[in-house]
């Protein structure tokens, strides 16, 4: 792909030889000739060997441009951004031909779309649907009653249990377990604990990609919903009858207690804590390893701890905790001062 055509593609503005070809993108130190790179910092551009580089509109890019050789520069808004939607087109994701293996166990009441891939050790039970270019590797198990949308990826031994709905252009990656039972029961006594019904679905809606190992427990009773572009890492629990919203980030090994609500365009950090029955309004963050009580609202705005609080509040906390030692030894030294 020349770099004029990658310009244009990403409305950018170019600096020098349009016709250099490029096929692949690289790490701004590590590139070589014919790949690209990208440069989001305001300070002097670093010495690669790269055939171009995206960098952003405030970096110093035109009175640095001798220190980066012939590269050819493309200068937009966003160059991480850019870079990204670059990849995607010299990178596209692998795909299988159409092939249903012959090892694959597919009930005869299953349909399965024009152009799927079915691979080894495949099954798919009864009455469940495949969509079209939908590739289902090796081991994915597909149970009874389940929807698959259209260009779906389904990884190594991944298990869609039944009555569960995926979207379209969903990816779920190897060990992602959808509709398993949630975790719920009712104490009886001596007599230990009753499971309540377990008998609701999940529905994946376009487009979410879920990480290796992440679970989406099936509703107790109604659903379990996780919205359209969402995308969950990996390792992450995710309890009966949650409902998460639209574009919402989700990082590792965060935990999600049933009928939990996160709302559209949230961020949401890795080993974060969940009681059950919290709601996330729209556009909050929370970070890291912070832990949320039940029946908690956490509103817009920037957020951290345990229990979960306001990041300026937060920060003075922390501070003041780190100046307790310092407080022990002033107490110290006056009681030897005053003979105490």
């Amino acid at each position: 792909m020349k770099v004029r055509e990658i310009a244009q593609f990403l409305n950018g503005e170019l600096v020098g030889d349009g016709a250099v070809e490029i096929s692949s993108v690289s790490d701004i130190s590590l590139a070589m000739e014919g790949q690209i790179a990208f440069y989001e910092k305001d300070e002097p551009l670093t010495d690669t060997h790269a055939s171009c580089v995206i960098l952003g509109e405030s970096a110093t890019p035109r009175a640095e441009t001798g220190r980066l050789g012939s590269a050819s520069l493309i200068v937009v808004s966003n160059p991480k951004l850019a870079f990204a939607k670059i990849a995607t087109l010299l990178h596209p994701p692998k795909r299988r031909e159409p092939e249903i293996h012959h090892s694959a166990i597919i009930s005869d009441s299953a349909e399965i779309g024009a152009t799927a891939f079915i691979g080894a050790f495949v099954t798919i039970g009864e009455n469940s649907n495949i969509g079209k270019g939908s590739q289902l590797r090796a081991g994915a198990k597909v149970g009874d009653n389940v929807r698959i949308g259209k260009d779906c990826v389904l990884h190594p031994n991944v298990s869609i249990e039944d009555g569960c709905t995926i979207g379209d252009n969903v990816i779920l990656h190897a060990g992602v377990v959808i509709g398993a039972d949630g975790f719920g029961y009712v104490r009886d006594g001596e007599n230990g604990y009753v499971k309540f019904p377990q008998i609701g679905t999940v529905v994946i809606e376009n487009n979410v990609e879920i990480g290796a190992n992440t679970c989406v427990d099936r509703g107790a009773l109604g659903e379990t919903r996780v919205g359209e572009g969402t995308k969950i890492d990996n390792l992450v629990q995710v309890g009966h009858n949650a409902q998460i919203g639209k574009r919402c980030v989700i990082a590792a090994q965060t935990g999600i207690s049933g009928s939990v609500t996160i709302e559209d365009d949230c961020v949401i950090g890795g080993q974060v804590g969940f009681g059950d029955h919290v709601t996330v309004k729209s556009g909050a963050v929370i970070g890291s390893q912070a832990g949320v009580l039940p029946g908690k609202i956490v509103r817009p705005g920037v957020w951290w701890g345990t229990p979960i609080q306001p990041l300026d509040e937060y920060k003075r906390q922390n501070a003041m905790v780190k100046g307790l030692e310092r407080l022990r030894n002033e107490v110290k030294a006056l009681k030897k001062t005053t003979g105490d």
